[in-house]
């Protein structure tokens, strides 16, 4: 946060914008990276609204004072992946103030010190090769992504493995309805059997999807599908009789009986 703190004036004029960054840097590591508090989380520490805060965070990413990190970080500690904020890291090099440089003294010293604080400048014979650090962090790394990766391999196959009866869900790409529950609906509304068709259930499972809030079981998605196919077959039957109706009169304009 001292970064944001120090931000001059000059690089960021807008005070809401600069607030929600304060708030922003809160949540990030002492390095200014893996931040992913929600657009919700930062309106309750700004004071402004969702739709605000979102508006600035693009104007801080367009800026160049943030960018989008690693967002496994969230998966991580996040299952749904609906329910995931973007991860940001913060641009700590950008927009900070020059360091101070200490006067040279009149030894020519430039400050550092050329005492050794215990570790030798040589290698003395006999004496063990210290391990490579990076090497080590290196592979820690790595096994920390092998991780996260396959966390995140199990949560998709959790996903797409058939939901509990009595489980409430958000509407995802790959559901399936059930083939019982479906035709159970589609009885009851008296549609035909094949009333469901692939662009039909393309359409609501696109209009659903993008509700992340409206959770449902799968039955309860079944009788959303059957109520929004009679819809949809509603309305396309009255475009066919509008489009007779049309036709018959132009018809008529001829002086011709139908």
């Amino acid at each position: 946060m001292s970064w944001a703190l120090s931000l001059p004036t000059e690089t960021l004029k807008d005070s809401s914008a600069r607030h929600v960054l304060l708030c922003l840097a809160n949540y990030a590591g002492s390095n200014g990276t893996g931040a992913f508090p929600s657009a919700s989380t930062l309106a309750q520490d700004t004071g402004l609204s969702e739709r605000t805060v979102r508006y600035k965070l693009d104007d801080l990413e367009q800026s160049g004072l943030i960018k989008k990190g690693n967002q496994a970080i969230a998966a991580v500690h996040i299952d749904r992946h609906d329910r995931r904020p973007v991860v940001y890291d913060l641009q700590i090099l950008r927009g900070a103030n020059t360091a101070p440089r200490t006067k040279r003294g009149a030894d020519g010293a430039t400050g550092c010190n050329s005492q050794q604080n215990g570790v030798q400048s040589g290698t003395e014979r006999g004496a063990a090769t210290a391990p490579n650090p990076s090497l080590n962090h290196q592979g820690t790394e790595e096994q920390q992504q092998r991780e996260i990766d396959e966390l995140i391999a199990e949560q998709d196959r959790q996903a797409l493995e058939p939901q509990d009866d009595r489980q409430r869900f958000a509407m995802f790409a790959d559901f399936v309805p059930p083939e019982d529950a479906l035709q159970t609906q589609l009885k009851i509304a008296g549609l035909p059997v094949d009333s469901m068709t692939d662009e039909l259930l393309a359409g609501f499972k696109g209009f659903f999807v993008a509700k992340t809030s409206v959770l449902d079981t799968a039955a309860g998605w079944c009788f959303k599908l059957v109520g929004w196919i009679k819809r949809e077959r509603a309305q396309a039957a009255g475009s066919a009789s509008a489009e007779e109706g049309a036709a018959g009169e132009d018809w008529a304009s001829k002086g011709v009986r139908l």
